[in-house]
């Protein structure tokens, strides 16, 4: 499957489980200290975009807790959709994280919660190198990631826990290769973490962050 056919039915998917998505997510709970140890390399009213952002969740509390200037993409109109209907100030719109229409040197930093993986392995460095372009001179990143817990875990389809009939494509990353994909990008790795998954919730993958800063 090429990776056109694979974003659009990850596409699809998000706008299946949207409404679900919103209540039965929980992993920004359990990714909070990764999270705010990020947001506190940011100082106010600096601009942060966040891509893949869903239902606004986490692009909302950048702009109201940490007073940051967010703009939020996600690939689906569902979830761009009840974002704005929930938070109708937040700036979010319909965007692909393979096209960021954005002039070069736009941002402060970019969000990127659990977006990249989605990506097919053989776009990684180019969806990076656009992220690169939009930031700006020594602008930040953070990713968080899906890790394989065993080696008989491999990238593809898996079954999305609270709605199993829907399955979502998974890049699984280990800290390595993430590495490798962003110094290709000309990007410096600041800090990583890890957690267990929660399996009610979550996929059956080890959580990866990676902050990293643009060189």
């Amino acid at each position: 499957m090429n990776s056109k056919d694979i974003i659009s039915k990850v596409k699809k998917a998000y706008d299946i489980i949207a409404r679900l998505h919103k209540t039965k997510v929980k992993s920004a709970e359990h990714d909070h200290r990764f999270i705010e140890k990020f947001l506190a390399l940011l100082e106010p009213n600096q601009n942060v975009l966040d891509i893949g952002a869903g239902t606004g969740e986490l692009s909302h509390e950048m702009g109201t807790k940490h007073l940051l200037k967010v703009t939020a993409i996600d690939l689906s109109k569902k979830m761009v959709k009840i974002a704005k209907e929930h938070y109708p100030d937040l700036n979010i719109q319909l965007m692909n994280i393979t096209n960021l229409k954005f002039p070069p040197k736009s941002f402060d930093a970019v969000f990127a919660n659990y977006s990249l993986i989605h990506i097919p392995e053989q776009d990684i460095v180019k969806v990076l190198k656009q992220i690169h372009k939009v930031l700006k001179f020594k602008g930040y990143v953070y990713f968080s990631l899906q890790k394989p817990t065993s080696k008989k875990q491999k990238d593809g389809f898996y079954d999305v826990v609270y709605q199993k009939q829907v399955k979502l494509f998974i890049n699984l990353i280990n800290e390595n290769e993430i590495r490798k994909y962003l110094n290709k990008a000309k990007f410096k790795v600041l800090w990583t973490g890890l957690r267990e998954s929660d399996k009610k919730t979550e996929f059956p993958f080890d959580k990866l962050f990676v902050a990293a800063r643009k060189m």
